[in-house]
């Protein structure tokens, strides 16, 4: 069902013969019973009319729906509301041009009401002209702040435009004029949180961020690995662990979605080497036996686009009591050699700075292997 903003009505009171009055259904979200009055068209008020018209467009009726309102105006109703709705269920359609006029109609019998003012601007931006939807989001940000949308789309095509230090600060603005029960609010933390970890490199600010998003949408577990990265880029480790630790018993639990309880690690870190991206994944499951897998790295190429190598950290025999327990190998792409390098660690936990050490000394040719095999090979 269609969510919808803040919307006041001044209605009469109108009682029908039989069960609820379409004031009461209305009132009570009952949309499915409302459509049933339908059949009653003709014996209908026009406010009633226009009631009947915006439960099809919960039920996303939009024909329906706009039909209702067009029997609500025939018989009188003429106000900001029902041209607005129309315009709305206009959109939904793709009738941009006509969904156009009634929101021009509805902004002449209100011309402060925001939530009028910014869905013209949404109709421009549905149509691509990103320049003319700015002109009315920002336009609808200067009328008395009841709806706050417009704040955030202001700052979204900014950060479209990759303006990112005037997205930046506007997401902030946004954060401050949109309600917190609007989705757009967390879209705005999201925002923040990813343009403090970009573009400021602020990772404290873009862990604030991405929290506060969490505390709104708990089992969104993308937001989760978006926070340790954050940490993990502050060397706020042990506060990444404990995320870590959360994300895990969401696994056992088989909530996490489904790509990540299928390949069973997720991403925790990144560094840059050489103007390219490495992503650092952590295994969810426990290394036990030789060979496991607690760690993956992923050097992707130049674009973004493909993975250029592939780095893993392996369980061995440890032989030593202080010798090594993990060892760094590499699953080459080309040939499909299994390379090992003399690179290791005794503790489970392994430090994310001492990683990416070593996977920059075989990427900076100042590591050459210790062993290659190809068991695929004959």
């Amino acid at each position: 069902m269609r969510k919808t903003a803040t919307f006041i009505l001044t209605i009469l009171l109108y009682s029908f013969s039989y069960g609820q009055t379409a004031t009461e259904l209305y009132n009570s979200k009952n949309y499915q019973e409302l459509v049933k009055l339908e059949n009653k068209a003709d014996k209908l008020t026009p406010d009633e009319l226009y009631m009947v018209g915006f439960a099809f467009f919960q039920l996303e009726n939009d024909n329906k729906a706009i039909e209702f309102y067009d029997k609500a105006m025939k018989k009188g109703l003429d106000n900001g509301s029902v041209h607005f709705y129309k315009g709305l269920s206009l959109c939904y359609k793709k009738q941009y041009d006509e969904a156009l006029k009634e929101i021009d109609i509805s902004l002449k019998k209100e011309s402060t009401n925001q939530e009028f003012m910014n869905q013209k601007g949404q109709i421009y931006r549905y149509q691509g002209q990103e320049d003319k939807a700015l002109e009315f989001f920002v336009e609808a940000t200067k009328l008395p702040n009841t709806y706050g949308e417009p704040f955030f789309w202001v700052a979204y095509i900014y950060h479209g435009k990759k303006d990112f230090k005037k997205a930046l600060t506007l997401y902030y603005i946004a954060l401050d004029s949109v309600p917190q029960k609007n989705s757009y609010y967390q879209t705005t933390l999201e925002s923040i949180g990813q343009l403090e970890y970009t573009y400021t490199k602020d990772y404290l600010k873009s862990a604030k961020a991405y929290s506060q998003a969490i505390q709104l949408d708990k089992d969104n577990y993308e937001l989760y690995y978006k926070l340790m990265k954050s940490y993990n880029a502050a060397k706020e480790y042990v506060k990444a662990d404990s995320i870590f630790g959360l994300v895990k018993i969401a696994f056992e639990k088989g909530k996490l979605p489904k790509e990540d309880m299928e390949i069973k690690t997720i991403a925790i870190a990144q560094f840059e080497w050489n103007g390219q991206t490495a992503t650092i994944r952590k295994s969810l499951i426990d290394p036990k036996e030789s060979l496991d897998i607690s760690y993956k790295v992923f050097l992707l190429d130049k674009e973004g686009d493909k993975v250029e190598r592939r780095f893993v950290v392996e369980k061995t025999i440890q032989l030593e009591k202080d010798g090594a327990k993990h060892l760094l190998c590499e699953q080459d792409k080309k040939t499909g050699d299994h390379i090992t390098y003399p690179y290791g660690w005794s503790i489970d936990n392994i430090p994310l700075d001492d990683l990416e050490k070593a996977v920059k000394l075989v990427l900076d040719g100042k590591m050459k292997y210790s062993a290659k095999s190809n068991f695929g090979k004959k």
